[in-house]
C-alpha cells in the first residue's frame, strides 16, 4: 500500500489527515482525542499495521485494518493497553 493509498483510506474511514509530520508519519485525527498513525514502515507493504491512540486515556492498540474513528474508540476501550506499558 502506498502512502497515498493509506491517506485515501484514512480519509474514507472518516479520519482527518494531519500532514504536519508528512515526511515520517501519516496521522489521522479526531477532535475527540483519538488518532491513528502509520509509520514509514507501513508504506509499500502488503500488510501494514496502524497504531490507534487515545490521548486522554493514554491507550494504544495496533491493528492491521483501518477502522472508523467510532470503531477505533471501541477497540481502544476493549483492547487498548496503557501507553507506558507498551514502551517497556
Amino acid at each position: 500500500m502506498t502512502k497515498e493509498e493509506i491517506e485515501q483510506r484514512l480519509a474514507h474511514a472518516g479520519w482527518e489527515i494531519d500532514d504536519g509530520f508528512s515526511g515520517y508519519l501519516i496521522i489521522g485525527c479526531r477532535v475527540d482525542s483519538l488518532s491513528i498513525v502509520a509509520t514509514k514502515q507501513a508504506y509499500d507493504t502488503d500488510n501494514p499495521t496502524f497504531e490507534l491512540l487515545d490521548h486522554i486515556e493514554d491507550l494504544v492498540y495496533w491493528v492491521s485494518q483501518i477502522p472508523t474513528p467510532r470503531q477505533a474508540a471501541r477497540l481502544l476501550g476493549e483492547h487498548g493497553k496503557p501507553l507506558q506499558a507498551t514502551a517497556e
